[in-house]
């Protein structure tokens, strides 16, 4: 019987804590968006009135009808808005040019998501199968670089099946454990350096992401996204040194690594998996290829999630989403909740804010990009029908 403070019970309540942050955040998520549709009169100085209400018709158009709430209040409100709210009329509002006076409206998320045009969500889906692609292959290349070499249709097998399960483990790249100790039982004698492909094609992925949105701040130069250069500038600064001092062979002697591996638990699996980090390390034109391979990933799912944007309506460009989705993807990392669930919300919610957009468009982008990701990860388990895979699995959950 576990104690209460064995292991299992430590994980356990671990894990129901990470939980619970992460239903907390995603409640006040929910909170804070507008479930109606809301119509907004700004008088030109800064100064913005809000109602809740109906848009009739088509919201994405230039000018729309709008019904106020019975019980709303338009004081301040021009005199033809009051005027057709005390008549029972709906309002008829133009919408007004960036930084000027006048009206202006968004959807709640139920007509958000009714009006998605479904045009835009196939070619986002193509995007993100795309994307699935190319990091089969990043991986592929990455295990045969390690000496597992294995087939492109077995890595695409195990990627699903990985996907599949970041579904119920927590965090966005929870299912990395199990298609690393899946890959790890394919590889007898060799099941550290397996396993390391699965942590570096991790790592690239990261690195990418960070490489990706600094460039594209630093280029577009909007001052908007200043304030997400610095924390991109420092992480990756310590990767690089981190890196470098990880390969240099005087700052590993004169550190005392190979001492401490030695005094460790498991030493011999640790020195497998030294090894073979520092095969990438050596291998710097490896480095880049795969990294050519983690930008292609990267900018398919940008251009997805821009589809989806699209789809819903949100007036967010391009080189908007090459900095908001690899920001909001390296923030639900961090292992919360399943899927990256709440977290994920809460980081498009705010980098659409952050860019002036709607921040319920950016959670409902968030939440469509979501249910995406669940709808591939389903491949995951048919996978798991394969010959043989259920019987990896059961020798994955034991180790």
């Amino acid at each position: 019987m576990a104690t209460s403070g064995s292991p299992s019970t430590r994980r356990r309540l671990l894990a129901g804590l990470r939980v619970a942050l992460a239903l907390t955040i995603l409640t006040w998520v929910g909170f804070n968006l507008p479930w109606s549709d809301e119509l907004t009169w700004s008088d030109g100085a800064g100064n913005e009135l809000v109602v809740a209400g109906r848009i009739e018709g088509d919201w994405k158009e230039d000018r729309v009808r709008f019904w106020p709430t019975a019980e709303a209040s338009l004081e301040g409100w021009p005199a033809e808005d009051r005027a057709a709210h005390d008549e029972g009329r709906a309002i008829v509002a133009d919408r007004r040019a960036e930084d000027a006076s006048g009206h202006d409206w968004h959807p709640g998320m139920p007509k958000a998501f009714r009006e998605m045009d479904v045009g835009g969500l196939l070619l986002a889906q193509a995007c993100f199968l795309v994307a699935v692609l190319t990091i089969v292959t990043r991986w592929w290349r990455l295990l045969d670089q390690a000496g597992c070499p294995t087939t492109w249709w077995n890595a695409l097998r195990l990627t699903f099946i990985g996907l599949f399960f970041n579904n119920v483990i927590p965090g966005a790249t929870g299912g990395d454990l199990v298609k690393g100790v899946m890959v790890a039982k394919e590889n007898p004698g060799r099941g550290a350096e397996a396993l390391v492909t699965v942590l570096v094609d991790r790592v690239f992925g990261m690195v990418a992401l960070a490489i990706l949105a600094l460039t594209v701040i630093l280029v577009h130069g909007d001052p908007r996204l200043e304030v997400l250069r610095q924390g991109l500038v420092i992480g990756l600064v310590i990767c690089a040194v981190g890196a470098a001092l990880y390969a240099s062979k005087t700052f590993r002697r004169k550190a005392g690594l190979s001492a401490l591996v030695d005094r460790l638990p498991l030493q011999d699996k640790l020195r497998s998996i030294d090894r073979a980090a520092l095969v990438y390390m050596k291998s710097p034109a490896f480095v880049v290829v795969a990294l050519l391979f983690s930008f292609a990933n990267h900018a398919l799912v940008c251009l997805g999630a821009y589809f989806l944007g699209q789809a819903l309506g949100a007036s967010v460009g391009l080189v908007d989403y090459l900095v908001i989705v690899p920001v909001a993807n390296l923030v639900t990392a961090v292992p919360l909740a399943p899927g990256g669930w709440g977290v994920g919300e809460l980081a498009f919610r705010q980098l659409f804010l952050l860019i002036g957009a709607s921040p319920a468009l950016g959670v409902a982008v968030s939440v469509t990009f979501r249910l995406s990701q669940l709808a591939l990860g389903l491949f995951g388990g048919v996978a798991l029908l394969f010959p043989g895979s259920r019987t990896e699995l059961r020798q994955a959950q034991s180790a």
